[in-house]
């Protein structure tokens, strides 16, 4: 018996290890990306005009400031992040490079929480796996190292439903209490999650735990106290928020006002269902094509393609060697998770919270417009699933014998994946070329007059080899090879530039310059 007991205790420690390795390896993997990043131009929000980074770092400079009044304007985008921003910004002292470090260490931990929920609600098998597979997915990756709030909001949904589920075990007001005010800052981040209390009130009158509060009423009363505290602790923690948007903006906006924007975007008559500002009308939601098009975008939120807006990920790719040890996609991801989602019916009095979570986070995206940072709360979810399908397979099949039941939901998985195993013919379409031209422009002129040539050349090159054909790049490595004194080779990227459009007078003057200097 003793035997068996340290036996155990050993294989729990060797589990927790692994975790910890896992943790180990996702940090460097991020702060590898992080040490090419910063060459980028997309390390620097301050040049990312018309980017939700710009926007996002102003913000931040705004509120401290001006912590209450910002910009005496009623918030358009939930306020979360940009406060969170101002926080690490206050810290660091504006020092980019820390700030990043920061979030780097919210996105490991939110690695952890995975892990936590994965163990809470199989094993802790299960959760090893589902931490290792958010560890080494590429869009995790690249949206963690960003002045983007979508890290961040899947940090704070993910603390919600994890809080939510030790609230469950612990039965104390003290953890109610804390999911309560999580509850809140989600819905500061993206108020979206207001889809999913419905499916909590029932999630929690489903639950089959009889007592979840250390009081003496019935199991129904219970449930339905525990839900009035968590929508009333939410409410607190939002309120500060409605009151200031009162004050300077004398209108009832509880969160933020882009809501009705996003719903147009994503539900007129001409949207395409990914980030385009449509200019037909609104569709209604009792109408035959309100729901054709809600179709169309449950197709392209489950495609393997990672939809673009703000960040590219395959540029991202090409541009940071490192990305290629984030080996997970969604492609893998999200069919394996799906249909491990399945297994969570043996249980679904227990795992109608998740269940209902995962598909609410699925729901909300594809009410508005489809983009890959918007997918990725559900992706958080789906590792889990992913995870317990798996090895659940494995199970069945190596430990159990038991061939059938594991080969049809591998090859529903199989044909799923396969179906929607889609992509465009260029994976980098020509809008984000062209903003990448444009980043690329001005972070190399910002280089160039703060006479940071050796930056300056790093962003040139990688402007060249995404861009060969274009007169500008060519042009521009021509200038930065002019300032690191190569006349020689200014003079070719010249010609090449000039080859490529004879009429670009710009080169065409500073090849004559060089020539006469000569």
């Amino acid at each position: 018996m003793v035997k068996f007991k340290k036996g155990r205790e050993g294989k729990v420690k060797d589990k927790r290890k692994m975790v910890w390795l896992i943790l180990v390896l996702a940090f460097f993997v991020r702060i590898s990306y992080l040490f090419f990043l910063k060459d980028t131009v997309f390390y620097d929000p301050y040049i990312m005009d018309k980017h939700d980074q710009k926007t996002f770092i102003l913000w931040a400079e705004q509120i401290l400031k001006h912590p209450f009044y910002v910009d005496g304007n009623v918030f358009y985008m939930a306020p979360f992040y940009p406060y969170f921003l101002a926080l690490l910004y206050f810290i660091t002292g504006g020092n980019l490079f820390g700030i990043y470090i920061i979030q780097i260490l919210f996105d490991v931990f939110l690695c952890y929480l995975i892990y936590l929920l994965g163990k809470m609600l199989v094993d802790e098998w299960v959760g090893v796996l589902s931490c290792f597979f958010y560890a080494f997915y590429k869009t995790f990756v690249v949206y963690s190292i960003s002045i983007l709030s979508d890290s961040i909001i899947s940090f704070l949904y993910f603390a919600f439903v994890t809080c939510l589920y030790i609230a469950l075990k612990k039965t104390n007001l003290k953890w109610w209490t804390i999911t309560g005010i999580l509850l809140g800052f989600s819905a500061l981040a993206k108020p979206t999650i207001s889809i999913f209390l419905p499916f909590l009130l029932i999630g929690l009158i489903l639950y089959p735990e009889k007592n979840i509060i250390p009081l003496k009423i019935s199991t129904f009363k219970q449930k339905f106290l525990v839900f009035f505290i968590l929508v009333f602790i939410s409410g607190l923690t939002i309120l500060p928020v409605t009151i200031r948007n009162w004050y300077v903006g004398k209108v009832f906006i509880p969160i933020c006002s882009n809501g009705p924007i996003n719903w147009r975007i994503g539900n007129s008559a001409d949207s395409i269902g990914l980030f385009y500002y449509p200019k037909g009308p609104l569709l209604s939601p009792f109408s035959i094509a309100f729901w054709r098009l809600f179709i169309k975008k449950m197709n392209l939120f489950f495609v393997s393609y990672e939809w673009p807006q703000n960040m590219n990920v395959y540029l991202m790719d090409r541009l940071i060697p490192s990305l290629k040890f984030a080996f997970i996609r969604f492609g893998f991801l999200v069919p394996t998770g799906l249909f491990g989602l399945i297994l969570f019916f043996k249980d679904f009095k227990k795992n109608f919270l998740f269940i209902s979570f995962t598909l609410s986070n699925v729901l909300w995206v594809v009410l508005f417009f489809i983009t890959d940072r918007y997918r990725l709360p559900a992706v958080c979810c789906f590792s889990i699933s992913s995870s317990y399908l798996i090895l659940w397979c494995l199970k069945e099949i190596f430990r159990n014998k038991r061939i059938l039941r594991p080969f049809i939901l591998i090859l529903l998985t199989s044909i799923f994946a396969y179906m929607f195993n889609y992509a465009p013919n260029e994976l980098l379409p020509e809008e984000s070329k062209k903003i990448f031209g444009y980043l690329s422009s001005k972070g190399i002129t910002k280089d160039l007059e703060a006479k940071e040539i050796n930056k300056a050349f790093k962003k040139a090159k990688d402007f060249l080899r995404i861009l060969p054909d274009d007169p500008k790049s060519n042009f521009l490595m021509a200038v930065v090879y002019y300032e690191m004194e190569y006349k020689d080779t200014a003079i070719l990227y010249l010609q090449k530039a000039l080859e490529i459009n004879p009429e670009f007078k710009l080169a065409e003057e500073f090849l004559k310059d060089i020539i006469n200097k000569k």
